[in-house]
């Protein structure tokens, strides 16, 4: 029985309650799903890229929800109660940071020495006149009755930048420079401080730094590839309340510049920004190659 059905996948029960099948779909999306195409093959690539991710993970004694795949589009995973947030640690100043922060866009792109860990709510926040006041709500619920042909209606703020503030949690434009005139609204945080220090610490840090250090390896005609970003979900494990790594972790997930140089992309970035889609299709049979010499 299908649990529920995103974008690109579908969750599916198993014989065990405490356990799921992610199905990953032949599409592929971009800009909130404005965009959207059907590529023959391509959940086999991606479900490839994800399971070699989480093999890796696992082997780096980083918890993850992920326990095997099963075919060539699905993995066998500990169910979880998937967390409201997107974690996003970058190595390279890059995409929607430099509209946040344009003193950080520069001719060769800003190296950080130490990694960035941003949260971004998963629910979109929608303004007045649209709402009474300013609301979260659900973003499939906001596509429905607030995109059309591909353009949010003025006043709909998608994946909020997330401001810790102590007892309080900040949403702010993740597309808009930071300004203090520009917070959308606060909320209540959806993690206790201790569970957000473990999130960041213990989690997100080290999948950044366990999967920079795979790229650093692979090596290219360009040259080895730069991990630039990456984005990832978690979950509370149904079976014992652990936060673990979860969903899926593929090329639709971060940027990949073979010898750090950016027109060298092969991750989504490219579907993004339309290229051909046998070109789409043919960069994502070979980062699928490529995660094989993760294991």
């Amino acid at each position: 029985m299908i649990i529920c059905e995103g974008k690109t996948k579908r969750i599916v029960t198993t014989d065990n309650p405490n356990e799921v099948i992610i199905e990953t779909k032949d599409d592929l999306t971009g800009g909130d799903a404005a965009k959207k195409e059907t590529i023959q093959g391509i959940s086999e690539h991606k479900t490839t890229q994800a399971s070699n991710v989480f093999e890796l993970l696992n082997r780096s004694g980083i918890d993850t929800a992920f326990i095997k795949r099963t075919s060539k589009n699905e993995m066998l995973t500990h169910k979880c109660d998937m967390l409201p947030l997107e974690i996003v640690m970058r190595r390279f100043a890059w995409g929607s940071y430099l509209k946040r922060c344009p003193d950080f866009k520069k001719e060769k792109p800003h190296r950080f020495d130490q990694i960035q860990v941003e949260l971004f709510h998963k629910h979109a926040v929608v303004m007045p006149p649209l709402a009474d006041t300013p609301t979260q709500m659900e973003e499939g619920e906001a596509r429905g009755k607030y995109l059309r042909d591909g353009v949010w209606k003025e006043g709909v703020y998608t994946d909020p930048l997330i401001v810790d503030e102590g007892e309080k949690w900040f949403l702010y434009p993740a597309k808009e420079p930071m300004t203090s005139g520009n917070q959308l609204m606060e909320i209540q945080p959806a993690l206790t401080p201790e569970e957000k220090k473990k999130l960041v610490n213990d989690i997100a840090i080290p999948v950044f730094e366990a999967l920079e250090k795979a790229w650093s390896k692979i090596e290219t005609s360009d040259g080895a590839v730069s991990l630039v970003d990456i984005k990832i979900e978690a979950g509370r494990r149904a079976s014992d309340g652990a936060i673990v790594v979860a969903d899926v972790i593929d090329n639709d997930s971060w940027r990949i510049w073979p010898g750090g140089d950016p027109t060298k992309q092969l991750d989504k970035q490219c579907f993004r920004d339309g290229y051909d889609l046998n070109d789409v299709a043919n960069k994502y049979q070979l980062v699928a190659g490529l995660t094989q010499k993760f294991l």
